[in-house]
């Protein structure tokens, strides 16, 4: 049984942004030198180790980890953290770049954990693609490929169901896009490698949802949701809404809240001579990618013989999208003294 007395027995100097004194962060708990500048994330942990297959010289082997966690493994050619509360990180290199993949298991609060604390240990800029599984609300067959060119959130209005005072049971926001760069990459890379393949790639627009039932309008006899109307409202406000997951709109819109991304546009307006560059670059570029697992349509499941056709499609395209991605001044960054992957950036700038 792991000690607990252990695991609980940091001390943090600030309740604002909590670090452990090691310098790991609260949630995710990694600290600077072990995530990499391109990250894809995922909610399932073995997809996780899916991904980490594909990474430059990694075996079944390197990946067959028992320990339930929390865990540390370092490798010459592979770091792997597991927090306390399961955040699975593992960094490696895809043709020579570091890469990292992180699980994150499913909702807006942990990518807000995950953006969040990732973001502050990584230096410079990153490129972030989600990949995940989704429902749809068009006739697109199970076992197709998404690839969202923007995201909406849909939330459960609480005062509803408290005072019946509010007009609508649910709330849908606008679209925020993702980085149109990164996505067209991503979009190229799928097509490329599925075009031997009966798979079907589609654009559209994401709407993420609070929850896993009621906001995507399942049926649950055990409680008052309010939700038959909620694909009609979804499709009146988003007509061309082809997706419903649980993720993609909190990449996007952290990404968009960047403190470097926001300011972006702004910059770019002014004339020449009043341009200010940021002393610290912290853009995000976004993209995510999602497997139609439901039709929520026709009421149809994907078959699971179809599943790691798809993964490995997909794990391939979004990898090659990482690698691809022009992220600036990343080269000009220096690693981490003693870091996990220290020697994967030299060999990197070599």
């Amino acid at each position: 049984m792991t000690d607990s007395n252990k695991i609980y027995s940091h001390i943090y100097s600030s309740a604002n942004f909590p670090l452990e004194d090691n310098g790991r962060t609260y949630h995710v708990s990694t600290k600077p030198g072990e995530v990499a500048n391109r990250v894809v994330t995922v909610g399932d942990h073995y997809r996780a180790f899916q991904i980490a297959e594909f990474f430059d010289n990694v075996t079944k082997e390197d990946l067959d980890v028992q320990d339930p966690g929390p865990y540390e493994i370092k490798k010459p050619h592979l770091f792997m953290y597991m927090s306390k509360r399961k955040f699975l990180t593992i960094t490696g290199t895809y043709q020579g770049v570091p890469v990292s993949v992180v699980a994150i298991c499913m909702g807006l609060p942990m990518m807000d954990f995950f953006i969040r604390e990732t973001r502050h240990v990584v230096k410079g800029p990153m490129a972030i693609i989600r990949f995940g599984s989704c429902g749809t609300i068009k006739d697109i067959e199970t076992g197709s490929i998404a690839v969202a060119t923007g995201a909406f959130m849909v939330s459960r209005n609480y005062n509803y169901f408290i005072n019946k005072n509010e007009e609508s049971p649910y709330l849908i926001s606008d679209a925020c896009s993702g980085d149109k760069e990164l996505q067209e990459l991503l979009y190229k890379n799928l097509k490329k490698e599925c075009k031997n393949e009966n798979i079907k790639i589609i654009k559209g627009l994401n709407g993420s949802a609070d929850s896993f039932y009621s906001s995507q309008a399942r049926h649950d006899n055990n409680f008052i949701d309010c939700n038959d109307q909620l694909f009609d409202d979804i499709r009146k406000k988003h007509p061309n809404c082809i997706t419903l997951e649980m993720e993609t709109f909190g990449l996007f819109h952290l990404a968009k809240c960047s403190s470097s991304t926001y300011h972006k546009k702004e910059e770019e307006e002014k004339p020449a001579s009043k341009k200010v560059k940021l002393s610290n670059n912290n853009e995000i570029k976004a993209a995510a990618t999602t497997m139609i697992f439901a039709n929520r349509v026709n009421n149809t499941f994907i078959s699971t013989e179809k599943v790691p056709i798809l993964q490995d499609k997909m794990i391939k395209s979004i990898l090659d999208s990482l690698i691809q991605i022009n992220l600036g001044d990343e080269k000009n960054l220096q690693p981490v003294e003693g870091s996990v992957w220290e020697n994967m950036v030299k060999n990197f700038k070599n």
